[in-house]
């Protein structure tokens, strides 16, 4: 099994405070402000960044944001300011759980390439801003397992192998025990969808960002080999019924009329991993993985240039996955 097709991105993640300035949870209008002021001015003149305060935008752009993980579900809609480059794969959140939440995502297994761009940003914040320090502890943090290098290291991972046959929560268990945990697409607290796990480190203090890095690559590439191996044992086990379901699956996406996000998403699974069971064609691979993300609600309205009742909405989310997937077929002729 080609580890593209497992891991879908790699993410850095970097947790920063203001120096003497309350932290998001303890902070009134005024510190809140001053954070907000602060940080978009340096991100907009300095860093030559997109910025915005939450405050000024709709729901419907809060929205996609969310959606595409540039701004988390935490995020102070009042105080909050988000940051992003032109080709949006540095992002930067202002009074989320921190002062600061600056992260990079690139696609495939990049940890340690995501690190380095976003180690030059915070190096050309940290020459505007003073953050909180200590000698001993490291960066402070509003979250004690941030506490330290303030790094989050995380892989986005496509297990379905593993999600199936119920291996994955004695793994999960396994890796906990080396500081490892994981987490449902959206981070924590989030509930898994299409087989898509994060996995990331769990705590920072006392380990270099190098450490970490290594330990959440090392943790990834051990599932990967453990999710081929399973992809394996269900080619060679023959089973009918779950080669049906997934052949049923494909076949709803790509001729329904109307289609939710949930049912989306579980067709969208199985037709992936019938992808590298070798009923369906590879090529549909990397077409699911875009659609993941198109057909998300927030998206879809973005797509469209204006606003989608739900009905309408899964109408047209069945006829955007139809077309995508069906385009393939047409160009076969």
């Amino acid at each position: 099994m080609d580890i593209n097709n497992i891991i879908l991105s790699s993410r850095i993640r970097l947790a920063r405070n203001i120096n003497n300035m309350p932290f998001p949870n303890k902070q009134n209008e005024l510190s809140a402000n001053d954070v907000l002021d602060t940080v978009c001015g340096l991100t907009q003149n300095v860093l030559n960044f997109h910025t915005f305060k939450l405050r000024d935008l709709d729901e419907e752009k809060i929205a996609y944001y969310m959606e595409n993980n540039i701004i988390s579900k935490d995020i102070n809609l009042d105080y909050g300011g988000v940051a992003y480059s032109d080709d949006e794969v540095v992002s930067i959140m202002i009074n989320e759980e921190d002062h600061i939440r600056m992260q990079c995502i690139l696609t495939g297994l990049n940890l340690k390439k995501s690190y380095d761009i976003i180690n030059d940003i915070d190096t050309e914040i940290m020459q505007n801003i003073d953050f909180a320090y200590d000698n001993e502890w490291g960066f402070l943090t509003a979250c004690p397992s941030n506490i330290g290098t303030g790094i989050r290291a995380s892989v986005m991972m496509f297990l379905p192998a593993l999600t199936i046959t119920g291996n994955l929560e004695d793994i999960s268990k396994s890796l906990k025990n080396m500081g490892i945990t994981i987490r449902g697409s959206f981070g924590e607290g989030t509930a898994t969808e299409g087989y898509l796990y994060q996995i990331s480190n769990e705590t920072t203090l006392g380990k270099s960002e190098k450490q970490i890095i290594q330990e959440v690559e090392s943790a990834v590439l051990k599932l990967c080999d453990m999710e081929s191996n399973v992809i394996e044992q269900i080619k060679n086990s023959n089973d009918i019924s779950l080669y049906d379901a997934i052949l049923r699956a494909f076949g709803t996406l790509k001729y329904c009329y109307k289609l939710s996000s949930k049912e989306y998403y579980e067709l969208a699974a199985l037709s992936k991993l019938g992808c590298e069971l070798g009923l369906i064609g590879e090529e549909y691979i990397e077409i699911i993985d875009e659609l993941n993300y198109a057909v998300r609600p927030a998206n879809l309205i973005e797509l469209n240039g204006g606003y989608l009742g739900d009905n309408e909405r899964d109408i047209y989310r069945a006829k955007i996955v139809s077309s995508r997937l069906n385009s393939i077929d047409n160009k076969d002729k």
